[in-house]
């Protein structure tokens, strides 16, 4: 069975999305980085989302928060 995730947005690079992440205190082991041509797509593991609030303050996103 496969661990299942949620989009949590697209980046201008691995670092920005990684950093993302840590601001938020996701373990690095819930999160899934991938380069989508000229963005990078964030994704988090839905187990570990738990119904947190994660901060957002923009830096280094592409898209709007949703």
């Amino acid at each position: 069975m496969g661990w299942e995730f949620e989009e949590a947005g697209r980046f201008g690079s691995e670092k920005a999305a990684d950093e993302y992440a840590r601001r938020n205190n996701i373990d690095p082991r819930d999160v899934h980085i991938a380069r989508k041509g000229d963005e990078v797509e964030l994704s988090i593991r839905r187990s570990a989302l738990d119904g947190r609030n994660l901060r957002d303050n923009g830096e280094g996103r592409r898209d709007g928060w949703g």
